[in-house]
């Protein structure tokens, strides 16, 4: 009897550690690195994606203090970094202690687009310094080398998917291949399609890292708007040629309805390496 009662112990332990690991919400950091041959020195980024006006301190300072620790040459914002039920101060704020201290880019997610607030919102992160990508290509300049860097907005603002395969088509066909080229956008669902394109890396979030993870899963099993199955919920993957989609699990925690498990939210840094 007193094995057993020992052995019912352990169990119970054992399962409210897995529980408590499970529910860990701190903010990870993660770092890829990369390589490219169009680069003639390090390129380091910071993706932040689907912060929804979650609080990381005031102004969102444990975020800035990693970004500062990093030192990016670029911030990319890729959407729903405002929530359209939350508070927009402290996200307000967040833009205006990043905006003029960095090079920094913005589309659009669809939480923005649902807050009815887009016209406010894109006032308030050009307020910031922040730049504003609407489906356009712009080129930017990092050191010796130029960049081109296309943003393309969400499907809620295009409202349907053929308008946003088309704003690929048409920022992509306005990039000089032969240098860095970057796509900014909020969904996943697509990196496939984009990847015909000649983009060297396209950004994406919206997944939250399938929300619900275990140790040993590849890929989350529940997405936001999305029924089917799901791929590219969180990672770095590769296609070929030293081309890369970034998929962020995003820095939502409290605005949540379904807790994250065994996924924490994240920063992504990114640093592409000159081919040696």
């Amino acid at each position: 009897m007193k094995i057993l009662k020992l052995i019912i112990r352990i169990v119970l332990l054992a399962f409210l550690i897995f529980l408590v690991s499970g529910l860990d919400c701190r903010m990870k950091v993660r770092h890829y690195e990369i390589e490219s041959g169009k680069l003639s020195s390090d390129l380091k980024m910071v993706i932040v994606s689907d912060l929804h006006s979650c609080y990381y301190g005031k102004g969102e300072r444990r975020i800035i203090k990693q970004i500062d620790k990093f030192r990016p040459d670029l911030i990319f914002l890729i959407g729903d970094i405002y929530d359209d039920e939350r508070p927009m101060d402290i996200t307000t704020e967040f833009f205006n202690n990043i905006g003029k201290r960095y090079s920094c880019w913005y589309v659009v997610g669809n939480h923005e687009v649902k807050s009815g607030n887009l016209d406010t919102i894109k006032t308030m992160i050009k307020n910031s310094g922040t730049r504003y990508l609407e489906n356009e290509k712009t080129m930017v300049k990092v050191r010796q080398d130029t960049i081109n860097l296309c943003g393309v907005v969400d499907v809620t603002q295009l409202l349907n998917w053929n308008l946003v395969r088309a704003a690929v088509d048409s920022v992509s066909r306005l990039c000089d291949t032969t240098r860095y080229t970057i796509l900014l956008h909020h969904r996943p669902e697509l990196i496939e399609i984009f990847m015909e394109s000649p983009f060297d890396m396209v950004t994406a979030g919206h997944y939250h890292g399938g929300q619900f993870r275990l140790p040993w899963m590849k890929e989350g099993v529940y997405a936001p708007d999305h029924a089917g199955e799901l791929k590219y919920t969180g990672g770095l993957y590769p296609f070929g040629d030293d081309r890369y989609a970034v998929v962020s699990r995003g820095l939502s925690r409290e605005s949540t309805r379904i807790p994250r498990f065994f996924n924490r939210p994240e920063l992504v840094l990114v640093t592409v390496h000159p081919k040696k």
